[in-house]
């Protein structure tokens, strides 16, 4: 996942590495600068992005 948040990898290999790492789907707000990836078993875990940087 860090890969992917510094721009080192591709959408497929960002899909593929949270296949693996077990994540059945993922929730971005935008507005709220957050990221929620869930888990086939029901658990979450949410990051928040503070960075001040424009994509």
């Amino acid at each position: 996942m860090r890969a992917d948040q510094a721009g080192e990898t591709t959408f497929p290999a960002f899909v593929h590495a949270c296949w693996d790492a077990g994540i059945a789907w993922y929730d971005v707000d935008t507005a709220a600068r957050t990221c929620t990836y869930y888990g086939s078993d029901g658990d979450s875990y949410t990051e928040v992005n503070r960075s001040s940087r424009s994509p």
